[in-house]
């Protein structure tokens, strides 16, 4: 079927200025785009909204959504001893589906219309589920954790969370063969090591072999805290950015997500090797992490996207706050009102995004042959009717209320606001009942 979306304001991607422009949508992809009207089978009047590109979320845990405001106030690894390990540890399979998928409907919401998700140990196949369900466009993979003798800072490691290597393997190999390049590619699988403190150097090894023949990519956190960097200094040796170089990692596809204490050294590992670096601004600073040198990163061609991370470190996953956060931390900090102009933000959230997911080709800017995923802001609804349409307004004056439409993959998600396919009144109210549940086994302490 042939879709004209016809008398948008289009902004094709972060450098472009915006345009009238009509585009026209056949099955998943972007045919044309043309100032010029063109024959269609189902015509849209997308006067007076803004056209983008969807936005690309680089790090999140949707098996953490339910978790908002109950893991508050803490630093990094007080937050996973005392909540976050014990919290996802009490999931159970209905419990992560709903989790997820109340994850998905906020992102949609917000105009994200793809995510790289690191889920739990346990049951990430739901959270798969949800995201088919959901519409929105994903590479995901389970928290792979085979090392049991963490730190004593990290508390141990949940009975649920006990894996040996070959489980882990095992069951990420698993879900690669039944989910990678699933539902017409929109789904994707990434091997995700949750970090150094709790893989070992052999699940390493084999992930980075499967990696290079694979060309799936990998996904972990790596310097996140000064208090995480110094507990692997202290048992691995090195930094992890030095630590992964070292052991030969970065021969694989990598996506780091923080990046908050590497080192001049640790961003010329990256930019020679090619390693993608996802921003965390919010939890970054609600952790008390602090603050990424993102400008130097960039400044040494490492490429940046931009991200959430999971809702109780944020507390919401809205890529909005990112954007407008990200620009002005990096100002500030530098006393440089240049430093990581708008377009350079609006890159970070949509064509850097999917480079660092390794989708660059395929999604991350307006333009024929892309698939067709975009999100359009309502600006007649808005104080914003009198300024310029440019990437400054989006990143600086934008919000998710703005967001009106959503596509992904050539398929409405969001029409004038409302979802086409996903009952969100449903979602919502299963996520209650399962957050009850959820609740009961963490202060009961069942499986942790």
């Amino acid at each position: 079927m042939l879709q004209l979306l016809k008398n948008a304001l289009v902004i094709r991607d972060c450098n472009a200025q915006p345009e009238l422009l009509n585009i026209l949508i056949k099955g998943n992809k972007i045919e044309a785009i043309s100032p010029e009207w063109m024959r269609a089978d189902v015509e849209h009047d997308f006067s007076g909204r803004l056209l983008l590109p969807g936005f690309v979320q680089s790090h999140v845990h949707l098996c953490q959504t339910l978790f908002r405001g109950i893991a508050d106030d803490l630093s990094l690894l007080e937050w996973l001893k005392k909540r976050i390990w014990p919290l996802e540890a009490s999931h159970d399979a209905d419990s992560t589906y709903w989790s997820a998928m109340l994850g998905c409907v906020e992102m949609l919401r917000g105009g994200v219309t793809t995510a790289c998700v690191m889920e739990s140990v346990r049951n990430a196949n739901q959270t798969a589920e949800a995201i088919e369900h959901s519409g929105l466009r994903a590479l995901f993979g389970k928290a792979m954790m085979d090392f049991s003798d963490t730190p004593q800072e990290l508390g141990g490691v949940p009975r649920a969370f006990i894996e040996t290597t070959e489980e882990s393997m095992s069951e990420s190999v698993a879900l690669m063969k039944r989910w990678d390049n699933s539902c017409e590619g929109r789904i994707r699988y990434v091997f995700a090591p949750r970090g150094i403190l709790t893989t070992s150097e052999e699940l390493l090894h084999r992930i980075t072999a499967l990696s290079k023949k694979t060309g799936v990519l990998l996904h972990t956190h790596a310097c996140e805290s000064a208090a995480e960097t110094k507990l692997v200094k202290e048992r691995r040796g090195n930094t992890e950015i030095k630590y992964l170089q070292k052991m030969g990692a970065f021969q694989g596809k990598w996506l780091l997500a923080h990046g908050v204490t590497a080192d001049d050294e640790d961003i010329e590992i990256l930019s020679e090797n090619h390693v993608n670096l996802a921003h965390c601004p919010s939890t970054n600073l609600k952790l008390g992490s602090g603050v990424a040198p993102i400008a130097k990163f960039i400044k040494k061609g490492v490429n940046v996207g931009l991200a959430s991370d999971g809702a109780p470190a944020n507390n919401n996953l809205d890529i909005f706050t990112e954007m407008r956060l990200a620009a002005l931390l990096a100002k500030g900090v530098s006393h440089d009102p240049t430093a990581l102009p708008a377009k350079d933000v609006l890159n970070m959230a949509t064509q850097a995004g999917a480079n660092a997911l390794g989708l660059g080709d395929t999604i991350g800017s307006l333009e024929p042959g892309k698939r067709a995923d975009l999100v359009a802001l309502d600006l007649e609804d808005s104080s914003l009717v009198p300024a310029p349409c440019n990437a400054a307004l989006v990143v600086y004056s934008g919000s998710k209320n703005l967001v009106r439409d959503v596509m992904v993959d050539g398929n409405w998600i969001i029409r004038n606001k409302e979802f086409v396919s996903v009952d969100e009144a449903e979602v919502r109210e299963k996520a209650r009942i399962s957050m009850k549940r959820v609740l009961d086994r963490f202060e009961r302490g069942i499986n942790i």
